[in-house]
C-alpha cells in the first residue's frame, strides 16, 4: 500500500451519469426496467481510472489482492441522468494492522459528487478498500 497518499486529494474530474449504464447495473442486480432515476449506489460505477483517479494502481492495490470493505453513501439532492458532477476524491487514511495471514492495510477513501456550475454537494460516498498481503 502506498502510504504516502494518506490525505491526498485529487483534482476533481467531471462526468454525467449515463443511462446506458445505469441500464446494466440494474440488469446485474436482476431488474430489467428502463431507469427513470439514477439508482442510488450506481455512482460506484462512475469511478474516474480514465480521469487520473485510478486508486487501485496509485495505492498499490493489485486487483488480485483487493477486498471491498464497505460504502456509505450520504445524499444532500437529487441526482439526474441530465446532470454533470464534479467528483473530488480524497484518501482519508491508510491503517496497516496484522491479521493471522500477513499484513492488511485498509485505505478509507471519500467521493463527493457536486453539482457541476452550483458546486452544490449531492453526494459523498465513503468507500474502504482493503489490500492483503
Amino acid at each position: 500500500m502506498n502510504l504516502s497518499l494518506q490525505g491526498h486529494t485529487y483534482p476533481p474530474y467531471r462526468l454525467r451519469p449515463s443511462r446506458a449504464l445505469a441500464r446494466k447495473f440494474m440488469a446485474a442486480l436482476g431488474d430489467d426496467r428502463e431507469p427513470q432515476t439514477v439508482p442510488p449506489t450506481y455512482l460506484v460505477f462512475l469511478r474516474g481510472e480514465t480521469l487520473g483517479v485510478n486508486l487501485f494502481e496509485d495505492l498499490d492495490i493489485p486487483r488480485e489482492k483487493a477486498l471491498h470493505g464497505g460504502q456509505r453513501y450520504d445524499w444532500f439532492s437529487p441526482v439526474s441522468f441530465d446532470d454533470e458532477l464534479d467528483v473530488t476524491v480524497h484518501i482519508d487514511k491508510i491503517t496497516e494492522k496484522q491479521g493471522k495471514r500477513g499484513t492488511v492495510w485498509f485505505a478509507d477513501v471519500t467521493f463527493e459528487y457536486r453539482h457541476a456550475g452550483s458546486g452544490a454537494l449531492a453526494v459523498r460516498e465513503v468507500t474502504r478498500l482493503v489490500k492483503q498481503s
